[in-house]
C-alpha cells in the first residue's frame, strides 16, 4: 500500500504512533507506581479495554515506511498478552480423592424480582449457595428451597444484611451476626463451617464490600476506592481469624474490584483465585446496565479459597435473570 507526499506520510506516521506510546506509558506507570483513585486508578479498572482502538491503526501497518508503528504495536501485543490474556484452562478437571463440593455465589441485586431468584434456586445449582444484595425474608415461604437447602443464614437468623447462605450441608459452626449492628455493613464477613461427609468439614464465605465513589469528585472521570478498600481491609481481617482455624476456606462474593487494581493483590495474597486455575476464557462477572445490558464488561465477583482446596471447574452464566451481575459456580476437591 502506498500513500502520496512524503510529508504527509510523516505527519500520519507521528500522529499514529501518539496513541501507542500513551498506552505503553501508562502501563509502564500503572505497573511501576500504581495508582488506586483518580484517572490513573480508573484506567487500571479499564485496563484492557485501552488496547481496543489500537485495531484501528491496523491498516496501517501496511503502509511502507511505517516500521515504527509495527514495532509499537508489537510491543503493546506484547504487554496485552502478558497482563491481561484470559485463562485457557482447556485440560479435563484433575482427579481427586477429596471431598467434592460445588458452590455458586451471585449478586441477585437489591432490585431484582425474588421469583428470579427462587425459580432458579430451585434447580439446586449447586449443594451450596450464597448470595449478595438481598436479605433472602423471601426464603421463609419457600417449601421447595427449605427442602433442597434445609441449612441457611439470612437476615435475622444469624447474617449480616445483604448476605445470605444456603446449604445442603449442615451448618456445625457459624459467627452469629449482632441485630444489634447497622442492617448492612460493608466490612462484614458472614461464614459457616459445613460438615460435607462424616469428620470432615469445610469453611464457606462471602462477603460484599461497597462500590468506588464515582460521583462525589469534582473532576472528570471520578474514582475514589478508598472507602470500598477499607472494606476489604475489614472483611480481609475477619478472614484472617477463620483462617486461623486451619480449615479448608472458600471466600465467595461480589468484591467490586478488577483484578488489574492494586487492592485485587490483597484478595489473592493468602488465597487463590479459583478462576484463574479452572476457568475458561475472559470470565467478567458484571454487566452494568447503562453501558453494556447484554455483555458482562468486568470480572468482580470472585470464588477465593486457601492452597488446600483444588478448583475443577469454574463456569460464569451470564443468562440475564434481572441481575446486572452474573451467576459464578465452582466445582472443588476439599481435602
Amino acid at each position: 500500500m502506498r500513500l502520496p507526499g512524503t510529508r504527509f506520510l510523516k505527519i500520519l506516521l507521528f500522529l499514529s504512533l501518539l496513541y501507542p506510546a500513551l498506552l505503553l506509558v501508562i502501563n509502564l506507570i500503572n505497573l511501576a507506581l500504581p495508582r488506586q483513585s483518580g484517572v490513573m486508578g480508573l484506567s487500571e479498572v479499564f485496563a484492557p479495554f485501552l488496547f481496543l482502538p489500537l485495531l484501528l491503526l491496523t491498516p496501517l501497518l501496511f503502509v511502507r515506511g511505517f516500521t515504527l508503528l509495527r514495532i509499537a504495536l508489537a510491543c503493546c501485543l506484547v504487554v496485552g498478552i502478558l497482563r491481561y490474556m484470559p485463562p485457557l484452562n482447556f485440560s479435563p478437571p484433575q482427579e481427586t480423592a477429596a471431598v467434592e463440593l460445588d458452590l455458586m455465589t451471585w449478586n441477585v441485586y437489591a432490585k431484582n424480582d425474588p421469583q428470579n431468584v427462587i425459580e432458579y434456586l430451585r434447580q439446586k445449582p449447586a449443594s451450596v449457595v450464597v448470595l449478595q444484595e438481598t436479605e433472602g425474608r423471601w426464603l421463609a415461604d419457600d417449601d421447595t428451597l427449605k427442602k433442597i437447602y434445609p441449612y441457611q443464614l439470612r437476615a435475622m437468623q444469624g447474617a449480616p444484611g445483604g448476605l445470605v447462605l444456603l446449604s445442603s450441608y449442615p451448618i456445625i459452626n457459624y459467627d452469629p451476626w449482632d441485630s444489634r449492628k447497622v442492617a448492612w455493613d460493608p466490612g462484614a464477613l458472614l461464614w459457616a463451617e459445613l460438615e460435607i461427609a462424616p469428620g470432615k468439614t469445610a469453611i464457606v464465605a462471602t462477603a460484599h464490600p461497597g462500590s468506588p465513589d464515582t460521583d462525589n469528585c469534582k473532576w472528570p472521570l471520578c474514582f475514589e476506592p478508598s472507602s470500598r478498600n477499607k472494606n476489604i481491609n475489614e472483611i480481609f481481617g475477619h478472614v484472617e481469624d477463620v483462617l486461623a482455624q486451619k480449615k479448608p476456606l472458600i471466600l465467595a462474593g461480589d468484591f467490586n474490584t478488577t483484578q488489574w487494581e492494586p487492592t485485587y493483590q490483597k484478595l489473592t495474597a493468602t488465597l487463590q483465585d479459583t478462576y484463574l486455575r479452572a476457568g475458561l476464557g475472559w470470565g467478567a462477572t458484571w454487566r452494568p446496565f447503562k453501558l453494556a445490558g447484554k455483555f458482562s464488561v468486568l470480572r468482580i465477583d470472585y470464588i477465593l479459597a486457601t492452597p488446600d482446596v483444588a478448583p475443577l471447574k469454574v463456569n460464569v452464566d451470564c443468562t440475564k435473570r434481572g441481575s446486572d451481575h452474573c451467576i459464578m459456580t465452582g466445582h472443588y476437591g476439599i481435602p
